[in-house]
Formats: C-alpha cells, sequence, structure tokens
C-alpha cells in the first residue's frame, strides 16, 4: 500500500474525497448549495405565485408547477452530505466497504485501481464494488477515475489543494456529471 501523505490531511479534509475517487468538496450538497439554492428559488416561484398564473403565462398545468414546488421545498430541507468517509453517500456502497476493509482513503491506494476495468475482476454483480465503479466512472464521465490517478502521481495533499482551489474558482461536480440517466439505466438492466 501507497501512503501517498495521507498523513498530511487533517481529518476534516479526508471527507473532501471519495474512495471511487469523486471529490466531495466539490459537490453542491456537500457544500449546501443546492439547498440552498433551493430555498432561494422555492421562495421567490412560490411568492410570485406561479401556479396562478403557469397555465396563461408559460403554457405549463398548475398540477407539474406544483410538483416542481414540492420538489424544491424537499431540496431546500434536505441535510448537508457530510461526505462519502464521514457517514456520508450510500452506506452499503461496496467500493468504500472495499477500501475500508483494506485500510485504503481510496482506490488510488489499490494495485487494482481501477477494478473495474481489470478483466478478472470484471462482474455484473449489482452489489459488487465492479458493478459500482464501472457505473459510477461512467456517470461522472471518468473523472473519479481520473482524480485516481492523480493522486497516484501527487498524493492526497497536493490533490486536495488542487481541487479546492477549483472549487473556488466556482468548479462543482455538476460540471462533469453525465446527462445520460446511468444509474437508472444500470438498475433496470438489473432488474
Amino acid at each position: 500500500m501507497e501512503n501517498l501523505d495521507r498523513d498530511e490531511l487533517k481529518k476534516e479534509e479526508t471527507y473532501f474525497i471519495a474512495p471511487c475517487g469523486i471529490y466531495c468538496g466539490a459537490c453542491e450538497r456537500f457544500l449546501g448549495k443546492s439547498r440552498e439554492l433551493s430555498k432561494e428559488l422555492y421562495r421567490i416561484i412560490n411568492g410570485f405565485n406561479i401556479v396562478d398564473v403557469a397555465p396563461i403565462v408559460m403554457g405549463i398545468e398548475q398540477e407539474r408547477i406544483k410538483d416542481f414546488l414540492n420538489i424544491l421545498k424537499e431540496m431546500s430541507q434536505a441535510d448537508k452530505c457530510p461526505g462519502c468517509l464521514n457517514e456520508g453517500g450510500n452506506p452499503g456502497c461496496p467500493v468504500k466497504v472495499c477500501a475500508k476493509k483494506l485500510g485504503y482513503l481510496t482506490c488510488a491506494e489499490c494495485d487494482k485501481m481501477p477494478c473495474h476495468l481489470s478483466e478478472q475482476d470484471s462482474t455484473d454483480d449489482p452489489m459488487g464494488r465492479t458493478f459500482f465503479l464501472k457505473n459510477i466512472t461512467k456517470r461522472y464521465a471518468n473523472w473519479n477515475i481520473e482524480n485516481l490517478k492523480r493522486i497516484k502521481e501527487i498524493g492526497y495533499r497536493q490533490f486536495v489543494d488542487e481541487m479546492q482551489e477549483k472549487v473556488k474558482s466556482g468548479f462543482l461536480t455538476s460540471d462533469i456529471i453525465s446527462s445520460e440517466m446511468v444509474i437508472t439505466e444500470a438498475i433496470k438492466k438489473q432488474g
């Protein structure tokens, strides 16, 4: 196992990185941005009483606007995600479970990284780490794997510093997430 200067990170900084390579520190839910923006948008749209005029002004059915307002309200009340390594994300994520079992912070420390591309580890088991990692990688347009490679190259400390600079410049995970229905389609194939 490579240390990759893990000991140079404060405990809170380890929460910025998911085992699979997603940088939680750029996630809207982690940062609370989606919650705050939903709250503001709900306040504006509800205050304008768009439900009353939507059919006339926008040609949208009142029920669709009500549904949208309910979604915004729920999003505005959602808790911030504390990060995958701080009890956030999917508690049963096999990638997280595997990394923890091996004593790794992330898959960057593993010789098999990325395991979903290795023939011997290839599987379609919907609860397996390779299935999860394959679909996460597709959803995040290979960004998580590039992050893991970058960690291997420069270590955790420099990686977190680089990513924090990107976040300060406005980068968010929503900038790279695929518009395809990756997870929905994967679940359908398994069903």
